[in-house]
């Protein structure tokens, strides 16, 4: 037993991986509803992974002669492609942001999910400047999904990998 209270076994079919990967952004009580910005989330996914967002949970409410919008534009990635994802966000955006514009969530020892916030989007403006990547006013969100193995193996494959969530 190790001072955590977990017993490391190695074993080759334990070895932990990520499963999946899952950006989204939650756009929540928007007023216009065909806002250029929206589009702009759609073309940052398609530029940058090069993969087609998709838009979900979407409600509309009608308050006071104003109508509210809340959705989110999310991106999945899976299996083999999560490392090719990972590889990008943490070696061209992360170190060119300040510890300021992250925002980490706790990295839970009975589900495998890291969950961070980036703030700050005016890294992929300036990593490319197309009029696509600006009016980003919503945060990044970004969900990590460790699969095999227990949560403590799961800390070590996402620091190995360069995660630094904790």
């Amino acid at each position: 037993m190790s001072k955590l209270g977990f017993s490391y076994n190695p074993n080759s079919y334990q070895a932990p991986y990520l499963s999946k990967l899952c950006f989204f952004f939650s756009l929540i009580r928007s007023i216009d509803k065909h806002d250029v910005s929206y589009y702009n989330y759609f073309y940052l996914f398609s530029f940058f992974f090069g993969k087609r967002a998709y838009m979900s949970k979407y409600k509309s409410k009608f308050s006071l002669g104003v109508w509210y919008y809340n959705f989110t534009i999310y991106l999945n990635v899976l299996k083999k492609e999560t490392y090719s994802a990972l590889f990008f966000l943490v070696n061209d955006i992360l170190p060119f942001t300040g510890k300021g514009y992250i925002r980490k969530g706790v990295f839970s020892y009975s589900l495998s999910v890291l969950y961070m916030v980036l703030k700050d989007l005016t890294v992929f403006s300036d990593k490319k400047t197309n009029l696509g990547l600006f009016n980003l006013k919503n945060p990044l969100s970004l969900r990590l999904f460790v699969s095999g193995g227990d949560a403590f193996v799961g800390r070590i494959l996402l620091r190995n990998l360069k995660v630094k969530a904790f």
